[in-house]
């Protein structure tokens, strides 16, 4: 008779335990991004890009735009004249030439904070000599606590070769989020277009997808 009690009371302590368990698993699955979440995010994400946008052609340089589940960054920050042009070059240019010289930093980032969030940002710095870029750095950044991460970064002239000819060029940064637990995959995507004419940039495109 004990050891029957014993057995039923362990049975009965097992499903407790398990149910206890598959409950604390399925509350950490829902904070996960559904498909149809994702969808609308990347709607509300377009809206964000456009009104960055439009105050960045204000002139704006440090811009946080958000919505409900969404925060769109941008900031930038003039920097002294690269390092490639030494004191004698710089004092035998005039001052209009010395002023088409410059660089400028800049971050962009895409935060998602429904559920378990994660970041993807961006940053680097832009140089140029009149019209022309003569370098483009980019890395990324990505953060989420409970996702694996992985990132590629390139960057490319779109009308010549920057360092020679480019006067645009493309930042294009893709992250991939993974909770392999949950057999979950979010990708990100940030491609930013740098100006050399107008010293300045704009979001082509900040995407969520599955």
């Amino acid at each position: 008779m004990k050891k029957g009690l014993f057995l039923l009371t362990f049975a009965i302590l097992f499903f407790l335990s398990s149910n206890g368990g598959v409950s604390a698993a399925e509350n950490r699955a829902s904070q996960f991004p559904t498909k149809s979440e994702i969808e609308a995010l990347n709607q509300e994400l377009q809206e964000l890009v456009i009104e960055a946008n439009e105050r960045l052609a204000h002139g704006e340089k440090n811009i946080e735009v958000t919505s409900e589940n969404l925060k769109l960054v941008f900031n930038e920050e003039d920097l002294e004249v690269p390092s490639t042009l030494n004191k004698s070059q710089l004092n035998s240019l005039n001052a209009a030439a010395a002023s088409k010289i410059g660089s400028k930093s800049y971050q962009a980032y895409v935060t998602n904070t429904a559920g378990f969030n994660f970041t993807h940002a961006v940053s680097g710095v832009f140089s140029w000599n009149g019209d022309l870029l003569t370098a483009v750095s980019a890395s990324a950044d990505l953060t989420g606590l409970m996702y694996d991460k992985s990132s590629t970064t390139t960057k490319e002239g779109l009308d010549g070769t920057i360092g020679k000819n480019a006067k645009v060029a493309r930042v294009t940064s893709k992250g991939t989020f993974k909770a392999l637990k949950f057999f979950v995959t979010y990708h990100t995507t940030i491609v930013i277009d740098i100006y050399a004419p107008t010293e300045s940039y704009r979001i082509i495109d900040a995407r969520i997808n599955t």
